[in-house]
C-alpha cells in the first residue's frame, strides 16, 4: 500500500509539473478579470466539523503582476461569515488574507483574520485558516470560478499590428 501512494505521489507531480510548462507556455492577452463563483468547505475546529458553503467575487488586475481583491460570504449551521481579502498568484497557486466578521446564531459579530491559500485557476483546491474571537479554524475547501476577461490594451480598430501581435 506503501509503495502504491509514492508512485501515485511521484505521477502526480511529473503531471502538475508538465501542466505548469504548458500553463506558462501560453501568453495571455487580459489585463484584468473578474471571477464569481461557489465555495464548499470542511471547518474543522475544536474536533468538530461542519460544512460550509459560500458565494466569492473576486477581481484581478493583470497587468504586471498579479493582485485582486475578493470578497464573499460563507454559510454554516447557525453560523453566517462576510470577507474580504487581498490576493497575489503566480502560475496556479496563491495567497489571500484579510478580515472576516462572524455571527453565529445568538451571538454579537465577531471580527477575525483569515489567511487562504489555493490552486488552480478555475477549478481547484483551497486551504483557508481562520481565527474569530480565540477559536481557530482549518478550512480544506473546493471552489468553481466563472471569469470574465478584459483586454484593457485593445486600440478598438483592426489593423495590421493586430495581425503580427504575437
Amino acid at each position: 500500500m506503501d509503495f502504491w501512494f509514492i508512485g501515485n505521489c511521484r505521477r502526480m507531480r511529473t503531471f502538475h509539473l508538465l501542466l505548469l510548462l504548458v500553463l506558462f507556455s501560453f501568453k495571455s492577452q487580459a489585463q484584468s478579470a473578474f471571477t464569481i463563483g461557489p465555495m464548499l468547505h470542511l471547518n474543522i475546529s475544536d474536533k468538530k466539523y461542519q460544512v460550509s458553503y459560500g458565494l466569492e467575487a473576486a477581481y484581478w488586475n493583470l497587468s504586471k503582476f498579479p493582485v485582486g481583491v475578493d470578497l464573499g460570504f460563507d454559510f454554516q449551521k447557525g453560523v453566517k461569515r462576510y470577507y474580504a481579502e487581498m490576493q497575489v498568484g503566480l502560475g496556479v497557486v496563491g495567497a489571500g488574507a484579510g478580515p472576516v466578521l462572524e455571527q453565529a446564531k445568538g451571538e454579537p459579530i465577531y471580527l477575525g483574520f483569515q489567511s487562504n491559500f489555493w490552486a488552480n485557476y478555475f477549478v481547484g483546491f483551497n486551504l483557508r485558516r481562520r481565527t474569530v474571537h480565540h477559536q481557530r479554524t482549518l478550512a480544506p475547501g473546493l471552489y468553481a470560478k466563472l471569469p470574465f476577461m478584459q483586454n484593457i490594451e485593445d486600440d478598438g480598430d483592426t489593423d495590421w499590428s493586430d495581425v503580427f501581435d504575437d
